[in-house]
């Protein structure tokens, strides 16, 4: 399928993204038959055309979301056959529901679509491109590295002398140090942790057109957690909260907790985007080794390696 056929298929899912979307209208515009047009949209970007319609449906839905309409008028709005079809879809793409989203979600762009580009003469499309252009292993890991990078810069300003990591069950680890504590307080700790970490939720389709991860922020590599907790002691307070992609799941927890000052994370990649990959023991004590030899009076305690 050609540039300019893809992009009339792309831009007419996203111009009658409210109505229900018929393949045989799709495969028209594309002057194939719908079997057919089936196949190579399949090999073109990944994943089958009704998938695609699906996820560009719940994108859209998220911006109508914080507009502030209501879930049920949401799900009329984008041509769903009910509210907990509707739900359903939703929580399993972005692993928060509509209400969760609506609430504690603070911005949303509706993301572009994109012609997957074409690579010495053959098209990348999402699931192979990713195999081509992108490590997966690469970029789990430097999830790992922006918010372990976080540690040792208190480390190396003096603030920090203890950093643990744990590699835990299910693909998780947590990343913990006594330095002084991401700057939250009584009075804007929500705010000033909505700025540093809150994302949003990103799906295959978006991360196979990301660049490299190096410096991605701390917002995109929490976007890119299928579950991540942040615990931060400071001025004698304990703040916690939970996202999963990117979305916080409750209100912030502050309760008290005198004399002791630090961050813990935990984190697990979304399986959704890194499938069956798994963290290596090597890449992540060869980074800290490599990371940590300028550094004086800094311990670093692993566990599960």
């Amino acid at each position: 399928m050609d540039n300019e056929t893809l992009e009339k298929v792309l831009a007419y899912v996203d111009n009658h993204i409210c109505q229900k979307i018929n393949l045989c209208d799709l495969s028209e515009i594309a002057a194939y038959s719908p079997f057919y047009f089936s196949k190579l949209f399949s090999e073109t970007m990944g994943m089958p055309v009704t998938g695609y319609i699906r996820i560009r449906k719940l994108q859209y839905a998220i911006a109508s979301l914080l507009e502030g309409q209501k879930v049920i008028d949401v799900a009329l709005l984008y041509a769903f056959d009910s509210h907990e079809g509707f739900t359903r879809s939703f929580k399993q793409l972005f692993g928060s529901t509509p209400s969760t989203v609506r609430k504690y979600l603070t911005s949303y762009t509706v993301p572009l679509y994109v012609v997957p580009a074409i690579v010495n003469n053959r098209r990348i499309g999402m699931s192979d491109g990713k195999m081509c252009n992108k490590n997966l292993q690469h970029d789990m890991h430097q999830l790992v590295f922006e918010f372990l990078e976080q540690s040792f810069e208190e480390a190396r300003t003096a603030y920090c002398t203890k950093i643990t990591v744990s590699l835990l069950p299910d693909n998780r680890i947590k990343i913990g140090d006594n330095g002084r504590g991401l700057p939250l307080d009584l009075q804007a700790s929500k705010i000033v942790l909505e700025k540093i970490l809150a994302g949003s939720p990103i799906t295959n389709l978006e991360y196979s057109q990301m660049g490299d991860l190096v410096q991605a922020g701390l917002q995109t590599v929490n976007s890119l957690c299928e579950a991540l907790q942040i615990s931060v002691s400071r001025n004698g307070n304990k703040f916690q909260q939970d996202y999963i992609r990117g979305v916080a799941q409750h209100d912030l927890e502050i309760s008290d907790l005198p004399h002791v000052t630090g961050t813990e994370i935990t984190l697990k990649p979304d399986t959704a985007i890194f499938g069956d990959t798994s963290f290596s023991q090597k890449i992540i004590c060869d980074w800290i080794e490599a990371n940590s030899k300028d550094i004086s009076n800094l311990t670093v305690d692993l566990s599960g390696f």
